[in-house]
């Protein structure tokens, strides 16, 4: 593969560029104002997001440059005083994302209290090209924040040969990303970190990306932040797309990635479903239903490829809806043997659409996510036919199901038109209802 990458796996050129020298960090903090595009399901999305930039002058200009042509920011800039100085970090007090290019340099002791208290807020942070250097007084802080600190040159500095962009919304509108750049070399990330990029160089690879949501903190690291990839449209996207998700809001044009793969607790072929602003949904076609529904935006289908009996796909976040009865939809009566067949999927301007046939008659489904992230709303579409179809549901500990267009009894719903129509049956996760 080599002079290729993928987006799953753009091309790249056979050359290393080393990592630049860090300069003496003469810190630069700028208050990013952001005008914040799209309405779709993330929280505040009518709210401006406030962003501090932390980095050496030379590489703050092409991010502001950036944020304020392609992104929709108005950028200001913040007093900024020498490295260590005392007060340089005051525009981490009302901001609710930190961009940080390797990290805050030396700190005061009221700085470094500063950084610290804005970590412990549960507010959105993003690292670029972090490098333990760069936090000489902060090096347990870093491992908190990664999970992992750099470690040498991946490599030996070679160019990566093949760069994985896995499915994640923070790669919205990138159809390239070519990193010429050597990477410092990584260790086993936290079970916690999901990992959205991956570069490769013969058989090792590294990672070159990762999200961690832990506690209220959402945390984006790219490892790639030389001076070349800073002047990427690529990569400057990718970072106005990062602050966007760490700061748990919409990014324009983000869509469900739909997956078939072998999923948890499911029959092979199941499909992974995740929304940019979440939740997470595993459909199995077999069973004829929704298995479970996850507090999360991202499936890890490495397992299977790398693994050599194949194994399921790694799942992060935690769950609140279940199902495990054998096709719920049913024609005639909740108690008539399951007939449901499924007859394939189309994506209708990104929204995935599954067909079944229940009885004889045509039923057409599409999920789409509550805003918020908080749940699903399950639309279908039923042809003509003489039997009515009927839903089971199953009681669950962490949602709540509300229909429309049903006909409700017990723990089962019919629709009965002979003619054809359509009903919803809406999924909302219980507060505090994580199960699992």
């Amino acid at each position: 593969c080599v002079g290729r990458t993928r987006q799953r796996v753009p091309a790249l050129l056979p050359f290393a560029v080393p990592l630049p020298v860090l300069p003496r960090r003469v810190s630069l903090v700028l208050l990013l104002v952001a005008a914040v595009l799209g309405t779709s399901g993330v929280v505040g999305a009518a709210e401006a997001l406030r962003v501090a930039l932390v980095a050496p002058g030379d590489f703050s200009a092409p991010l502001r440059a950036a944020f304020e042509r392609d992104a929709g920011l108005r950028c200001t800039t913040a007093p900024a005083g020498t490295a260590g100085g005392t007060g340089r970090l005051a525009a981490l007090a009302t901001a609710d994302v930190v961009v940080l290019h390797r990290g805050p340099g030396a700190l005061s002791a009221k700085d470094a209290e500063t950084l610290r208290e804005f970590l412990g807020s549960g507010r959105g942070v993003v690292v670029l090209g972090a490098a333990a250097e760069a936090w000489p007084a902060s090096a347990d802080l870093l491992k908190e924040l990664l999970g992992v600190v750099p470690s040498g040159s991946f490599a030996g500095g070679a160019t990566m040969t093949v760069v994985n962009l896995f499915p994640h919304a923070i790669f919205t509108g990138v159809e390239r990303f070519e990193p010429r750049e050597a990477m410092p070399a990584f260790g086993t990330l936290p079970d916690d970190a999901q990992m959205i990029m991956e570069g490769t160089v013969g058989e090792a690879t590294t990672p070159l990306a990762w999200v961690r949501r832990a506690r209220a903190l959402r945390l984006c690291h790219l490892v790639p932040a030389g001076e070349e990839v800073l002047g990427d449209p690529g990569y400057q996207v990718m970072v106005a797309n990062a602050v966007r998700w760490a700061g748990n809001r919409p990014i324009p044009g983000a869509r469900p990635a739909v997956q078939r793969t072998f999923m948890p607790e499911s029959h092979p072929g199941s499909f992974a479903i995740t929304f940019p602003g979440g939740p997470g949904v595993c459909l199995d076609p077999v069973r004829g239903g929704i298995t479970y529904i996850w507090d999360g935006d991202f499936v890890d289908l490495r397992p299977r490829w790398i693994t050599k009996q194949g194994a399921p796909a790694r799942v992060f976040g935690a769950t609140f809806y279940t199902e495990k009865a054998w096709q719920p939809l049913r024609a005639g009566s909740p108690d008539d043997p399951g007939t449901l067949r499924f007859r394939g999927y189309a994506l209708k301007a990104g929204v995935p659409e599954f067909h079944y046939e229940v009885g004889g008659r045509d039923v057409f489904e599409t999920i789409t996510a509550l805003e918020g992230g908080d749940g699903i709303v399950r639309s279908f579409r039923v042809g003509p036919g003489s039997r009515p179809v009927w839903v089971d549901f199953e009681d669950q500990a962490g949602a709540t199901i509300t229909t429309r267009g049903l006909e409700r009894d017990g723990g089962a719903g019919s629709f009965a038109a002979r003619e054809g129509g359509e009903f919803q049956i809406i999924i909302r996760r219980r507060e505090g209802g994580l199960i699992r």
